[in-house]
């Protein structure tokens, strides 16, 4: 019995003690927790904060911003997750305002890139254009993309868009814009060559062995320029293009190339001579008369001559 009683007096004893000792530390006081070593920031529970959305940023740069009339224009689109979701899937398009006939895309209209962008990350797409005209075009790109807000979600789709980056394209010669325009319109991107003050040509290969080319020549005067346009006629009969006067002629021989054709026409003080070949038998190269109706509009759109067309009026017969 004494046994279990001063077993029972020591555990009041140390529950005593251990009530004592919990009492003292609840009245440390901060400059205890200093001398400690303690700071208040260790004290306080680090709490991830919860991401509610997401921010991003897009820039828009380019190769040149004065291009010439015949250069390729790239420009750069940089997509930058700024903020702590994931963002996937961007699609890129490019706009320009005014959209025709000075700079055009010869890549895709939208590129899409299947990738993730983790907080911090970035990702570059390129676009090519071609410059064809002289003036003034704004570009502005845009992304549409997937956001996660954790996984597996939430998660929705995003749209993002640059500022507007303005280009400008200095005036050069008529003609080189023409030749350039009928060109493209052709399926082709080729340097226009300037052979003289007033000669203008440029040279596309079609395939392997076929090829068209074209020249715009300027003279002082109509009358000059319909003296040389007869000297050259020879045997081919006049015909009209689009009531301008007009010959053809073609050429076929045994070795190669095995043919070639020409169209050749008048339009106030230029002539403009369209040329295509083939080193075999079989016709791949378009039409001559085919570059000259490229050359036609293309012309008319920059008003290097006046539109020159054929009008059919009803006729009566009076019974």
């Amino acid at each position: 019995m004494k046994r279990r009683l001063g077993l029972l007096s020591l555990s009041v004893l140390v529950l005593i003690g251990t009530l004592l000792f919990l009492g003292s530390a609840m009245q440390t006081t901060q400059a205890d927790l200093d001398a400690a070593g303690f700071t208040g920031a260790q004290l306080v529970p680090q709490v991830t904060p919860i991401c509610t959305t997401h921010t991003t940023g897009m820039t828009l740069t380019t190769s040149s911003l004065t291009p010439k009339v015949g250069d390729r224009l790239w420009v750069t689109v940089t997509l930058a997750n700024e903020g702590c979701g994931q963002v996937g899937l961007p699609e890129y398009r490019l706009a320009l305002a005014p959209s025709s006939y000075i700079l055009v895309l010869d890549s895709p209209v939208s590129i899409t890139h299947y990738v993730a962008l983790e907080p911090d990350e970035t990702d570059l797409v390129t676009f090519s254009l071609q410059t064809i005209g002289a003036g003034e075009v704004a570009l502005q790109a845009s992304a549409s993309f997937e956001v996660h807000l954790g996984y597996p979600g939430p998660a929705y789709w995003a749209y993002d868009s640059t500022a507007p980056v303005s280009v400008s394209v200095p005036v050069t010669d008529t003609e080189i814009v023409v030749l350039q325009q009928a060109a493209y319109e052709m399926g082709c991107f080729p340097d226009i060559l300037r052979a003289s003050d007033t000669v203008y040509r440029f040279g596309c290969a079609v395939a392997a062995g076929h090829s068209i080319d074209a020249q715009i020549e300027r003279f002082g005067n109509e009358e000059t320029a319909l003296t040389v346009f007869a000297a050259g006629q020879g045997t081919g009969l006049l015909e009209p293009f689009h009531c301008y006067p007009a010959y053809k002629w073609e050429y076929e021989q045994e070795t190669m190339p095995k043919w070639q054709a020409w169209h050749r026409w008048l339009a106030e003080r230029w002539i403009i001579t369209a040329h295509s070949v083939d080193d075999t038998g079989i016709p791949v190269a378009p039409s001559p008369i085919v570059i000259s109706e490229a050359i036609y509009r293309a012309a008319i759109r920059n008003r290097l001559f006046g539109a020159c067309d054929r009008i059919y009026l009803p006729m009566a017969c009076k019974q």
